[in-house]
This record gives structure tokens, sequence and C-alpha cells, in this order.
């Protein structure tokens, strides 16, 4: 189901400005009949963020560009986005930095925020 983006992204084209010193900053993700997977936030703005996996995770082989999950967003400090969001992924890419080499950056864009009675899938 993996798929890389279709086009290659050469220049930031964001009108958003994005936060890039994290600290623990988390998702977590449940597709269905899945374990809950918890990824690493490495940017973000009010509109999206972009997530850490690594290469040979079994994740990507169940997501698609498109696809649209419920995440939930853990700040510690408690910084937006937080907590159950409907997000839609947009790129599924490599990175050219060297620190997250064997990893794979995907790319979120936050659709709606969820409230605590709604469902995960």
């Amino acid at each position: 189901m993996y798929k890389e983006s279709p086009e290659k992204v050469t220049k930031d084209r964001r009108a958003k400005v994005r936060l890039t010193k994290l600290r623990n900053y988390r998702i977590e993700i449940k597709l269905e009949r899945t374990p809950i997977y918890q990824f690493r936030v490495i940017n973000v703005t009010t509109g999206g963020a972009g997530i850490l996996i690594k290469e040979e995770s079994a994740f990507l082989k169940m997501i698609e560009v498109g696809q649209i999950v419920a995440a939930d967003f853990i700040s510690p400090q408690g910084s937006d986005p937080s907590g159950l969001h409907k997000v839609e992924i947009i790129h599924i890419a490599k990175t050219s930095q060297q620190e997250y080499k064997g990893h794979r950056v995907v790319g979120v864009s936050i659709l709606e925020k969820l409230d605590d009675t709604q469902s995960w899938i």
C-alpha cells in the first residue's frame, strides 16, 4: 500500500510557520485491526505535522497518500495541535537529513479536531 509522493518537493512551499525544535512531541495512530502505533513528530504547524517513521516499519505498508486516519497528538508542552484529530496523509518521502537516515517522513494535514467521544477509527 505504501507509495512515494508523486512529486519531489524541492522548495519549501509552506504558507505556515513550522516548529522544528520539538521535545518529546508524539503522535499515536490506530488503524483498524492493528495495535496503536506511536511516532515522533519532527515538525508541526497549526495545519499539519511531519512524522518520522523507520523505513522497515510495517506501518508504512498499511498507509498511502490520501488516506484519512485518526491521530492523537501528544504535546508535552501543551502546544497545538494536541489531542485527537482527523488527518490526511499528504506525502511519504525520504529525507536528506543525515540525522534521520533510515527513516521516512510522513506529512499529515489536519482536517478537523475530534472530541473525546468520537471513535479512533
